[in-house]
């Protein structure tokens, strides 16, 4: 092993073109965040990763074995290896951000179970129950305005109770089934009032 001190370092540096050497660095670090936005470079500029990599070369944090490889393959590999560094420690710090964001969704759904009663939340999306009673009672005082007979009455409390066969009506009523067709044919020139709109009652 010939690890190359700071001086021979130095004194290669000062025999290549450094500006042609760092333009190929700078392009090569460019290319490494083609596609990635410049807030994870954290303001860092191109060529500051570049000079970093020197002077890690000269400082003897980077060492160069020079019976192993080439200045520029020993730079270029140090180059590499310290962008690798830098994402990885880029994608530690996301995991970590998500971890965090996580857990604080988390204990904000918890402390609204804990403090919340869903149960007792109203649903918007849902319209209020109706009053079946008071609308009933409604719908029958309008027949009785426009002169519905008992027998009309009648055959419209049954349709309120579920009952809709002639038939079944006509039992419940004590009549033939005749005379229900008859009060069915009058109440559907009635109209009721629902959900604020008149509605006819024609079957």
């Amino acid at each position: 092993m010939a690890i190359a001190s700071k001086k021979d370092i130095l004194t290669h540096l000062e025999s290549i073109d450094l500006n042609e050497l760092l333009d190929r660095m700078e392009l090569y670090v460019r290319n490494r965040f083609y596609n990635k936005s410049e807030k994870i470079r954290e303001g860092f500029d191109y060529l500051d990763f570049c000079y970093n990599v020197i002077i890690k070369a000269c400082s003897g944090v980077r060492n160069w074995d020079k019976e192993k490889t080439s200045f520029e393959s020993f730079i270029f590999g140090a180059l590499k290896s310290d962008l690798y560094n830098f994402f990885r420690k880029q994608r530690q710090k996301e995991d970590v951000a998500k971890e965090e964001l996580d857990t604080e969704e988390e204990e904000y759904l918890i402390e609204i179970n804990d403090f919340v009663d869903l149960d007792s939340v109203e649903d918007l999306d849902e319209p209020p129950d109706m009053d079946f009673d008071y609308v009933s009672q409604d719908c029958l005082s309008y027949l009785k305005e426009q002169g519905a007979d008992e027998l009309e009455i009648g055959v419209f409390e049954c349709w309120l109770s579920g009952y809709d066969k002639p038939i079944e009506i006509a039992e419940l009523c004590g009549v033939d089934t005749a005379e229900i067709y008859n009060a069915v044919k009058r109440l559907s020139r009635k109209t009721i009032k629902l959900k604020g709109k008149w509605i006819s009652l024609k079957k």
